[in-house]
C-alpha cells in the first residue's frame, strides 16, 4: 500500500468519523431541546390524582361536596392552593432531525366542551345497574315531535341519536329527528320495586311505538331485570333511614319568634311550606326544622323536630355532626329536651352511637356504588 493510499484511507476513517461524531451531537442536542419543549411541568394525570379521588384500597368518609355556611370537616381538596401558572412553553424547530426515534407526546392542553361531552352528558341520564332500557332503531329517522312521554309508574327517560350521530336528550320541542332511542325505566324508588305487570305495559307502550314507526325494538330480557329491581329495591330499604331529633318543651310551649332567631343564626331559612331548611349552598336542602306533630308552625310550639334524610344528603357525617350541635344548642337555648321518636333523652353518647351507625350505613351505600347524595341515590330516594 502507497504512501498515498495510506493517507486516503486516513482522511476518509476521519470524515466518517467526524460525520458520525456530527450526527450523534445533533441528534442529542434535539433530543435534550424536545425533552425541554414537551415534558416541561407536566403533571401525570395517573399518578398525580388527588387521594380524596382514589377508590382503589382505601375509603374516605364522605365530606361535604361543597362548602356551606357552617365549618364543618371539609375535603382536603378544598384547602389545596391554586396551582402555579406554567411556564412559557418551548416552541420546537420546524425542522425534525434525522433519526428514528418516537416523537414524544403534545403538551396537554385543556379540551373545551364538544359533542363527546354532550353524548356523554345524555347518556349518564341511563344507568343500566337502575333501569330497563328498551332500543328502538329506526329504517327512516323518527321527529323528536313524535316521540310520546311513555305512561309509566316510575321515572322513564329516553335519549336519541341525531342525524349527526350523536346522542342528546329527548325533547318535544327539539327539531331533531333519531336514528335510534334508548328508552329508560327505573327498576325502583321509594315506592318499591318495579313490576311485572308495570313492566309489560311499558314494553307493549314501546313495541306500538316502534310499530307505527315502522322501526325495530328491543329489549332485556325481562326476567332479569325484574329480579334485578327486587334486589335493587331491598338494597334501598336497608339504608333508607330517616332520622329526627326532637326537642320537646317541658310544659311551657316554644315561641315561635324565638325559634326563628335561633334557626336563622345556624344558618336556616324559612321554606314555603312554613318550615325552616338549611341548605347547601347549591340549594339541596341539608336537613329541616319543623313541627314536632307535623302540623304547620304556628306562634308557639309544643315541640320541634329535626329532620334528616339519610341517603339523600352528600357529605352526611359532617352533616349530622353540625345537626347533632344544632339540636343540642336549641334545646338548651329554648329550656327543652333533645328526645328520640319515643320520648326518650338523646345523652351525648346517644349521639355518638347513631354516627357510628350512620358511618356504617354510608359505607354499604359506598360499596354498592350508589354514593349518598349522588344522582343515583336521589333518583332511588324519591
Amino acid at each position: 500500500m502507497t504512501d498515498l493510499q495510506l493517507g486516503s484511507l486516513i482522511v476518509a476513517g476521519a470524515i466518517v468519523g467526524a460525520v458520525y461524531l456530527f450526527n450523534w451531537w445533533q441528534e442529542y442536542r434535539y433530543r435534550k431541546n424536545t425533552q425541554r419543549a414537551f415534558a416541561r411541568n407536566q403533571p401525570d394525570v395517573l399518578m398525580d390524582t388527588p387521594k380524596n379521588m382514589v377508590r382503589g384500597g382505601e375509603r374516605f368518609e364522605p365530606a361535604l361536596d361543597e362548602p356551606t355556611r357552617f365549618e364543618p370537616p371539609v375535603s382536603p381538596t378544598s384547602t389545596m392552593a391554586p396551582p402555579e401558572p406554567a411556564e412559557p412553553q418551548y416552541t420546537a424547530p420546524q425542522f425534525a432531525p434525522q433519526y428514528d426515534a418516537e416523537p414524544a407526546a403534545a403538551p396537554v392542553v385543556p379540551r373545551q366542551r364538544d359533542d363527546d361531552d354532550s353524548d356523554a352528558l345524555a347518556e349518564s341520564l341511563l344507568d343500566p345497574a337502575l333501569d330497563f332500557i328498551a332500543e328502538v332503531h329506526a329504517r327512516e329517522n323518527i321527529p323528536a315531535s313524535d316521540v310520546p312521554r311513555f305512561p309509566a309508574p316510575k321515572r322513564n327517560q329516553s335519549i336519541g341519536r341525531t342525524e349527526s350521530e350523536h346522542w342528546e336528550q329527548v325533547s318535544t320541542s327539539s327539531g331533531a329527528s333519531y336514528s335510534e332511542l334508548r328508552i329508560a325505566l327505573q327498576l325502583a324508588d321509594r315506592q318499591g320495586a318495579l313490576s311485572g305487570e308495570q313492566l309489560n305495559a311499558f314494553c307493549m307502550a314501546v313495541q306500538q311505538f316502534a310499530d307505527a314507526h315502522d322501526a325495530i325494538a328491543t329489549f332485556p330480557q325481562r326476567a332479569a331485570k325484574l329480579a334485578a329491581a327486587r334486589e335493587l329495591d331491598e338494597f334501598c330499604a336497608s339504608v333508607d333511614v330517616l332520622i329526627g331529633l326532637n326537642v320537646a318543651s317541658a310544659g311551657r310551649p316554644f315561641p315561635l319568634e324565638r325559634v326563628r332567631l335561633l334557626a336563622e343564626n345556624a344558618g336556616l331559612s324559612r321554606a314555603s311550606d312554613g318550615t325552616f331548611v338549611y341548605k347547601s349552598d347549591s340549594g339541596k336542602t341539608l336537613f329541616a326544622l319543623s313541627n314536632q306533630n307535623q302540623g304547620p308552625l304556628g306562634p308557639t310550639s309544643e315541640g320541634l323536630r329535626l329532620l334528616f334524610d339519610v341517603p339523600r344528603v352528600a357529605g352526611g357525617l359532617a352533616v349530622f355532626d353540625y345537626l347533632s350541635d344544632f339540636a343540642q344548642q336549641l334545646a338548651g337555648s329554648l329550656g327543652g329536651t333533645l328526645v328520640d321518636d319515643n320520648g326518650r333523652p338523646l345523652a351525648a353518647a346517644s349521639l355518638d352511637n347513631i354516627r357510628r351507625q350512620l358511618a356504617r350505613l354510608y359505607a354499604t351505600m359506598d360499596d354498592r356504588g350508589i354514593a349518598p347524595g349522588s344522582v343515583s341515590a336521589l333518583r332511588l330516594f324519591a
